[in-house]
């Protein structure tokens, strides 16, 4: 009777990180494990495969499990998710109009350079304010704000 009592104990605490949070969280890892599988071909047979892999190795359940019982606590006690970018991380994106390099300078900030086909280029920092993103000159003047208006992202104040 003593031992089922001690494992009860156990169980409960162990499952007291779980009760106590009460967040959702990011799933940030299992995210990261999504992307990888996103990128490894533009082939979707080939995707459908590696997510096969991913699924019966358990990748995904390994991060889905890591993020509920670890990533998502920290998340939510601290506000900072441990496996998030970290500062000076960079991610340089190529579209049809040119390239955009993103830096990070805070939880809440990115260093952008944006160099257009024609060789133009454009520096900004664009941050969360708030319920709203700013991008701003680097002297502070605010560019733009975006935010959310009936469920979509708008544009909802412009440098004149």
């Amino acid at each position: 009777m003593r031992t089922r009592r001690m494992i009860a104990a156990c169980v409960l605490a162990g499952f007291l990180p779980l009760a106590t949070t009460g967040c959702f969280g990011g799933f940030e890892l299992t995210k990261k494990v999504y992307r990888y599988n996103k990128q490894v071909s533009g082939d979707k047979w080939i995707r459908e495969v590696m997510f096969l892999v991913l699924v019966i190795v358990p990748i995904y359940e390994l991060a889905n499990l890591a993020d509920t019982l670890i990533f998502n606590s920290i998340e939510f006690w601290t506000g900072h998710n441990p496996v998030l970018a970290h500062n000076g991380d960079s991610q340089t994106l190529q579209t049809a109009q040119g390239t955009a390099t993103l830096t990070r300078i805070s939880e809440n900030a990115l260093d952008v350079r944006v160099r257009a086909l024609d060789g133009r280029e454009q520096h900004f920092v664009m941050a969360r304010e708030g319920e709203s993103f700013a991008a701003r000159e680097l002297d502070g003047r605010l560019l733009a704000r975006v935010a959310e208006v009936d469920g979509r992202p708008a544009l909802v104040e412009r440098a004149q």
